[in-house]
């Protein structure tokens, strides 16, 4: 079964990029840079993973995160920035990432073995 993941950022270009990489490598991506496209997302519910932009412009993370784990209890996060907040979030990726650091942080998150997970 394919891994369902959720991005969320209101910047359009890394939205896009981040759905093109992990799509290329067999994950289900949906992508929302907006309050309406995370609703419209949420309709395929449940996801494994949530990636969210920590700053976005209209809603705050927690009520993104709030919202999906309406239908998506159980759900991974990991949180991207170009400002690193390392207080917030154990799993994050710091702006601008490589497509190579984003799979390989997206397959360590989702990895079910703890001892296989980096710290990068």
């Amino acid at each position: 079964m394919l891994q369902k993941i959720l991005v969320v950022d209101d910047e359009k270009l890394i939205l896009k990029a981040v759905e093109r990489s992990l799509s290329k490598v067999g994950y289900r991506v949906s992508g929302a840079s907006n309050m309406e496209d995370l609703g419209t997302a949420l309709v395929a519910a449940p996801f494994d993973l949530l990636i969210t932009d920590i700053h976005l412009a209209e809603v705050t993370v927690d009520e993104v995160i709030q919202r999906v784990r309406e239908g998506s209890p159980s759900v991974k996060i990991m949180m991207m920035s170009g400002s690193y907040q390392k207080e917030r979030s154990l799993d994050f990726i710091e702006k601008p990432f490589s497509i190579k650091e984003l799979r390989q942080k997206v397959k360590d998150i989702l990895s079910d073995d703890p001892s296989m997970r980096s710290d990068s």
